[in-house]
């Protein structure tokens, strides 16, 4: 469940990066750049935010590239999981199995870095672990057997005799 950045965000977040630069003129085929750069778990809250911690911490001077971006957004979605101990706890309460810790872990953290509070990324993940308790495949039906016959439809191959299935001709 990516959730990539669009080029119009990505573009906005650029912007807003040259602006911390006297309104250096917008380039294009540097925001198209910009934007390739980006990780895909990148969403468009975090990158803003990213910019206005970093230049909330850099002097004027430095500028922001797409790897900073990365790296600060990235340090923003580790920061938003919940501790193991906070996990285990969440999942007694709703009685997940070892079978099913796996899929609940795997989707309460990617809620929670993508920002979704962690009481809500906690009702997802239980939801999406009893959506995906798998049936049993049923056993195919039994097929009907099959009579091929010869003819005019009337007389199973090997019941005429050889005169008849091929009409006198023998």
């Amino acid at each position: 469940m990516s959730k990539r950045i669009k080029y119009s965000e990505a573009a906005l977040v650029y912007a807003k990066i040259m602006s911390h630069h006297g309104n250096a003129p917008f380039d294009d085929t540097d925001a198209q750049q910009f934007w390739h750069e980006l990780d895909d778990r990148v969403n468009p809250q975090d990158a803003l935010a990213a910019v206005e911690q970093y230049y909330g911490s850099h002097p004027g001077t430095d500028w922001m590239r797409s790897g900073d971006v990365n790296i600060i957004t990235k340090r923003m979605r580790a920061a938003r999981i919940p501790e193991q101990a906070q996990i285990g706890r969440l999942m007694d309460q709703a009685g997940i199995s070892s079978d099913q810790a796996l899929a609940y872990r795997r989707r309460l953290i990617r809620e929670a870095e993508q920002g979704t509070p962690v009481q809500e990324a906690h009702a997802l993940a239980v939801e999406a672990v009893h959506r995906q308790a798998i049936e049993a495949p049923k056993p195919p039906k039994p097929r009907p057997k099959l009579h091929r016959f010869a003819g005019h439809g009337q007389v199973q191959i090997g019941a005429m005799s050889i005169e008849d299935t091929l009409g006198g001709a023998a």
